[in-house]
């Protein structure tokens, strides 16, 4: 079995994947129902909002940051604060995923987390340019993941690396596998992008590449937003899950409660107006 069949069965089977795209989706609805080119936003505002929220959302769903919680037997309570900020309706469509199945595991200040023998880290990427990613303009973080080394079994058709440059990424895929090592796991990219003006969106989970003079960039990479093969590899904005207008009003179900998280726990992200640490 390839490295990509391992990590998709691995995560699709712990939740992972479905919480990807619930984020996802969730962190561009609230970003584009936000945005307003009057006020001065522009696609700077749109990439970096997205990318926080997105961050925001996986912590809701993985109960890890300011999510987090004691154990997951403190997990019944409190779910109206996960609830908080979303739209209406939109916390009962979020992946029910046992708290600590997946940790937070942030590398060089990068938000991350890990499942089993899988860390994630998030990135966004210029629409409809997935293949073409420049790892090698992006900051350290994502250079060193793409340098971590290929699957195994893989042949770089287009070896570029010579003399001191290659020593350096040496050295560097030598320190990331030695953390990953000490981690049991290795290191994906959920890559992010949307087209403004249609509001539809890509998000693929892959080992990325480092593809210095051009290339591929990624040893692989799947669609999160494609149901099966063969659909389409972009999804629109999804309308607010709330009531209709209009429409009788019916009593919300039953919803398991989160405990509120206790304070000084630690788990804090930083914002700041960079999506690419």
């Amino acid at each position: 079995m390839s490295e990509q069949q391992d990590a998709l069965e691995d995560l699709e089977s712990s939740g992972v994947l479905a919480a990807l795209a619930w984020a996802n989706a969730s962190a561009y609805r609230r970003t584009m129902e936000d945005y307003d080119p009057d006020t001065g936003h522009d696609q700077g505002w749109v990439g970096s909002t997205a990318h926080r929220l997105f961050v925001d959302r996986l912590h809701r769903a993985f109960s890890t940051g300011k999510h987090s919680v004691d154990s997951p037997e403190s997990a019944s309570a409190g779910l109206d604060l996960v609830a908080a900020g979303l739209a209406p309706g939109e916390h009962r469509k979020m992946p029910l995923i046992t708290p600590g199945l997946v940790v937070r595991s942030d590398l060089n200040q990068s938000p991350g987390w890990r499942c089993g023998d899988w860390r994630f880290l998030l990135t966004s990427f210029v629409y409809g340019e997935s293949n073409r990613i420049p790892w090698p303009q992006k900051s350290p973080t994502k250079q060193r993941v793409a340098s971590q080394g290929q699957p195994t079994g893989w042949l770089d058709p287009h070896p570029t690396l010579f003399g001191e440059e290659l020593d350096s990424l040496a050295a560097a895929i030598q320190a990331l596998r030695d953390e990953d090592a000490e981690l049991n796991a290795t290191t994906l990219i959920a890559a992010h992008s949307i087209e403004r003006e249609l509001s539809i969106r890509e998000l693929y989970l892959g080992r990325s590449r480092l593809n210095r003079g051009g290339g591929d960039a990624w040893y692989w990479k799947h669609d999160l937003l494609a149901a099966s093969p063969g659909t389409r590899t972009t999804e629109s904005i999804p309308a607010s899950p709330g009531p209709l207008p209009g429409s009788p009003g019916v009593q919300d179900a039953p919803v398991r409660l989160r405990r509120q998280p206790s304070e000084g726990s630690g788990e804090r992200y930083q914002a700041s107006g960079q999506n690419d640490k």
